[in-house]
């Protein structure tokens, strides 16, 4: 048997994307930026995206945030929740960079985060990234067996509300040991 005769693995990707244009530019980007076939589902809900995913078991799951019914977040939860679908990896593609979606992404176990970029160019360019690390994990994976996950998110999703709160804070009782000091010293009457 040569190379000839072997079936050709293709990459299984949910999309999970409720904007038509975007779905669209998402997998013409993401079929030439993969190294091989790509067999792609779109989800237009997070309801359906966590479906798809259940019945399916891709490779990977493209994850909008900003979707009806359950939102990404939510999809993200059920996923990583589920001992079986867990190894899943998830990217989160979508049109916000706000801090706090950033981090709530990565501590509910979003393994990637993009920002969905204007030029079509670019978004091929970053799925070819993405699509390159997640076939580099997967062959480490492999490698590791049976070997259980140690790792644990640092930041949780409240990790940044907590951060900003304390340096709020921080700066509260800064000012309020300056003014007590100015007022001990006379400089503030």
């Amino acid at each position: 048997m040569n190379d000839q005769d072997l079936p050709v693995m293709g990459l299984v990707v949910v999309l999970a994307e409720d904007n038509d244009d975007h779905a669209l530019l998402i997998e013409m980007a993401l079929e030439r930026a993969a190294p091989g076939p790509v067999e792609s589902h779109r989800a237009r809900s997070g309801t359906e995206a966590v479906h798809l995913v259940q019945s399916l078991k891709p490779d990977l799951l493209l994850l909008d945030l900003k979707m009806p019914g359950k939102t990404g977040h939510e999809v993200l939860e059920v996923i990583k929740a589920d001992k079986d679908l867990r190894k899943i990896p998830v990217a989160v593609l979508t049109s916000s960079d706000r801090d706090e979606d950033i981090a709530r992404s990565y501590g509910l176990g979003g393994n990637h985060f993009l920002t969905k970029p204007e030029d079509p160019a670019e978004l091929e360019l970053r799925l070819k990234v993405l699509l390159a690390n997640i076939s580099e994990m997967g062959e480490i994976r492999r490698g590791a067996g049976e070997v259980a996950a140690t790792g644990v998110s640092a930041m949780g999703p409240n990790a940044l509300q907590r951060r900003t709160l304390f340096s709020w804070a921080s700066i509260v009782v800064l000012m309020g040991v300056l003014y007590f000091f100015g007022r001990c010293s006379g400089a503030i009457g």
